[in-house]
C-alpha cells in the first residue's frame, strides 16, 4: 500500500509527516481498508458540503480508524433563509405565503412568516 496514493486523494493537506507516521503504524489490511473507504468519505464530505476546516486532518482520520465510520449518505435539503436578511425579502416571503403585513413591523412579519412555514411543515 502506498501512502502517497492516500495523501494525493485526501482533501486536507495538513500534517503530512504525522499522517505518514500514522499510515506506517497501520497493518497492510488497514491500509488497504482505508484506501478503499476513502472514496466514500470523499463523496460524503461533498454530499454534506463539508467545509475543509471540518474534515479531519489525515493523521487524525487514520489514527481514529475513521475509514470504519458509518456514513449517512442521505441529503437534507437546507432551507434558504436569505429572505430573512432584508426587509424586501421578508415582504416577498410574506406575499408568497399569503401573510398580510398591514400594521406589522418587519420583525413581526418575519415571525408570522416563520409560524406559517412551521405550520405547513407540520401538516
Amino acid at each position: 500500500m502506498n501512502f502517497n496514493e492516500f495523501y494525493a486523494l485526501y482533501p486536507r493537506k495538513q500534517g503530512r509527516r504525522a499522517a505518514e507516521k500514522s499510515w506506517q503504524r497501520l497493518s497492510n489490511q488497514e491500509q488497504q481498508d482505508a484506501l478503499e473507504a476513502l472514496p466514500n468519505h470523499l463523496e460524503y464530505w461533498k454530499l454534506k458540503q463539508t467545509e475543509k476546516d471540518f474534515i479531519p486532518h489525515p493523521a487524525t482520520w487514520l489514527n481514529q480508524g475513521r475509514w470504519e465510520d458509518e456514513l449517512d449518505m442521505t441529503v437534507k435539503v437546507k432551507e434558504d433563509k436569505s429572505w430573512m436578511a432584508t426587509e424586501a425579502g421578508i415582504v416577498a416571503k410574506a406575499a408568497e405565503l399569503g401573510v398580510h403585513s398591514m400594521g406589522l413591523t418587519y420583525y413581526q412579519l418575519k415571525e408570522k412568516c416563520l409560524l406559517v412555514m412551521a405550520k405547513k411543515a407540520m401538516a
